[in-house]
């Protein structure tokens, strides 16, 4: 995959008993990285796992602004990215770039309060919003 991009909107975790997030599969890294190491070749850009998987394609449908985030080694990778993200109804100023693959550990670790959000309000879109 020379020169492709691989978008990963994944969160590699375990399941608790309830079938909810428990657990990273990789503390102290991330799926993002373990993927652009397997195939350094690839741009992996990760974006689109800090929300409910109906958010990623409607995030206007929401309330209040959410953010969806960027991690990636290759500025072009990533500027193809946010236009790919565009064309699904994210605005630019939603948007952040947060600079390298390993960046993906935060956003990725931020899938473990998810079943606390849910056991909290049930299972309604919702994202991850920086408030400025």
């Amino acid at each position: 995959m020379h020169g492709k991009i691989l978008v990963d909107v994944s969160n590699a975790t375990t399941d608790g008993a309830d079938g909810l997030p428990a657990d990273l599969i990789y503390p102290g890294s991330s799926l993002a990285e373990h993927l652009q190491e397997a195939l350094p070749d690839t741009h992996v850009v990760k974006t689109l796992n800090t929300m409910l998987y109906p958010v990623m394609t409607a995030p206007a449908t929401l309330a209040q602004a959410p953010t969806v985030f960027l991690s990636g080694q290759d500025p072009q990778a990533k500027q193809v990215t946010a236009g790919l993200l565009a064309d699904l109804g994210w605005l630019q100023e939603w948007i952040i770039d947060l600079g390298g693959i390993e960046t993906a550990r935060a956003t990725e670790a931020a899938i473990l309060f998810v079943p606390h959000v849910i056991r909290a309000n049930g299972f309604a879109p919702f994202a991850i919003s920086i408030a400025r």
